[in-house]
């Protein structure tokens, strides 16, 4: 009799939707072997995205903010991988492990699509070079770093311009991520000032840029008043309806023409679709997935979409629902019963949640929001906010680490430490024997090597012919450029003749290579010609076995 394989749910994405999703799935399925669920993300942990402010700020360290995946959702099979393609025809996911170097497909018989929006900032000339995004804790991490950074040089600065340049702080977009980064950061460099004395003395700026006509449109009029006031009562300047029009190395300039010279310039608008959608050829309006009130994607049986790159119909007040956590978190469990009540041809239920309220810090102790229709700002709604987000941080251990950073907040001054995550060398060193390989053809290309010492040949290796030989590299040639540059499976085997000594970069230092020395890319470029006449030629001669 054939082997009845199990049903495959696929979760794309782990964020708050797709964390909830896979939970909800892993306790309805515990010991269930009919039914198989599948997270893949990027990440092997899940960020409590609404504290990154105050990692920035310096007051959360940046690993509380973190929790395992494997220990948040116990029961299903996590891939710590980035998804390439999806192929909706075969029902497969295609993905790449963290080493850049293993391919996998994944079959699935229904697909959750969490993959959230990407950054896009390309519309604005600049933006993408000279602005810091704050998305990830790799982004808060480096915005940490980084105002500290303009701190020290600050100190150090004997000209005044200069100076102060270092010391402004500019942030783009006034939703809930620019209101909340823009008043941390102002709060912890006021308190941190009098540890730099030259600093201090020329003084911080802080500035909002906003296009629209009030910050915080989440937020009714009367509330993203008072959220307004309570900035600028804190030193924030706020410039309503302007649009940066372009950013460079010195600062940004603004729509009405102004210039603002800024050491630091934080973005957190423009936001596009998931390169993927474009190729799946679903349903979608302004690059976000139109899906039924049950949250199936429209016109798919067995593909779902959920969180921020959804638009899920808002049942209860009409229009789309928020991209919120507190949406996202819900969608994901109510997500998951639907698509188990698919499996056993049950009728789905829709999507129906009002929300509790919502809350916005707009500087130290001071917060504005509404809760169960009841307005509240200042003192109360700052506790209001820190209460409910301390309760849905995940984990017990996260809850207690959080909390223990904020009293430590509250009893002494906030860590300034720079933290510099660099190694003791940049560039790889490795030895090979002779007969070892060191990279394997139908690899994914993950880096770039250059030969110290030793003799080295590339072959290519077709099953069922004989190996033919590309040519050999010794001391001072390199290999490895074709996969990287046209990012392709590697196209040859490269086996050590003799004993190799090489030096190895990765793909991004790769490409910064490329893009920053013309002398290395003309080489890179010559280097491939030759290769790819080489191959040419191999292809029109007989076949032989390599010598």
């Amino acid at each position: 009799m054939p082997t009845q394989h199990p049903v495959r749910i696929v979760i794309l994405g782990g964020g708050f939707a797709g964390i909830s999703a896979a939970k909800e799935l892993g306790r309805k399925t515990k010991g269930d072997p009919s039914i198989e669920v599948h997270l893949v993300n990027n990440e092997n942990y899940f960020v409590f995205q609404p504290l990154l402010p105050e990692v920035v700020s310096c007051g959360i360290e940046p690993s509380h903010v973190l929790n395992p995946i494997r220990q948040l959702c116990r029961h299903v099979h996590f891939h710590c991988a980035t998804v390439t393609d999806v192929d909706r025809a075969q029902q497969c996911v295609t993905i790449v492990g963290s080493d850049e170097r293993r391919v996998r497909t994944l079959q699935y018989d229904h697909l959750i699509w969490c993959l959230g929006l990407r950054m896009d900032v390309s519309r604005v000339p600049g933006m993408a070079e000279h602005s810091l995004p704050i998305k990830t804790l790799g982004d808060a991490f480096h915005l940490r770093n980084h105002v500290l950074r303009r701190l020290e040089e600050a100190e150090l600065e004997t000209d005044e311009a200069p100076r102060e340049k270092a010391l402004t702080v500019v942030a783009v977009g006034g939703g809930y991520s620019g209101v909340e980064t823009v008043a941390e950061i102002n709060h912890m460099i006021q308190s941190v000032l009098p540890y730099y004395p030259t600093a201090r003395k020329t003084g911080h700026r802080a500035v909002l840029v906003h296009s629209g006509n009030r910050i915080l449109h989440e937020l009714d009029p009367g509330l993203a008043e008072i959220a307004l006031a309570k900035l600028q009562e804190r030193g924030v300047e706020v410039r309503l309806e302007t649009r940066v029009s372009e950013a460079t190395a010195e600062g940004v300039v603004l729509s009405n023409g102004e210039t603002i010279a800024a050491g630091t310039v934080i973005c957190t608008v423009g936001s596009g679709p998931h390169l993927l959608l474009s190729k799946m050829g679903l349903p979608q309006d302004r690059g976000r997935i139109l899906v039924d009130e049950c949250m199936r994607v429209r016109g798919q049986e067995n593909i779902w979409a959920i969180g921020d790159a959804a638009l899920v119909p808002d049942v209860r007040g009409g229009g789309f629902c928020p991209p919120t956590a507190q949406y996202a978190m819900r969608q994901g469990r109510q997500c998951a019963r639907n698509v188990l009540a698919a499996l056993q041809a049950k009728s789905l239920r829709p999507f129906q949640f009002g929300g509790f309220g919502q809350l916005a810090i707009v500087g130290s102790h001071l917060g504005v929001g509404r809760v169960f229709g009841v307005k509240v700002s200042g003192l109360l709604a700052w506790f209001l906010w820190r209460s409910v987000y301390f309760a849905k941080v995940p984990g017990i251990r996260c809850k207690l680490l959080v909390g223990f950073d904020w009293a430590l907040a509250a009893l002494f001054p906030r860590d300034i430490t720079m933290i510099e995550l660099q190694r003791t060398e940049q560039l790889k060193h490795a030895h090979f024997r002779p007969g070892d390989i060191i990279m394997r053809q139908g690899e994914i290309g993950d880096r770039f090597y250059i030969i110290e010492s030793g003799e080295v040949e590339i072959v290519q290796q077709d099953p069922g012919k004989p190996e033919k030989r590309l040519g050999t590299r010794s001391t001072g040639e390199s290999f490895g450029e074709l996969a990287l540059l046209k990012d392709l499976p590697r196209t040859a085997t490269v086996r050590c003749l003799t004993s190799v000594n090489v030096v190895m970069f990765n793909r991004s230092d790769f490409h910064a290579l490329m893009g920053s020395y013309g002398i290395f890319r003309a080489h890179m470029d010559k280097e491939l010609a030759v290769l790819s006449r080489k191959m040419e030629e191999l292809a029109t001669k007989p076949e032989e076995s390599a010598p």
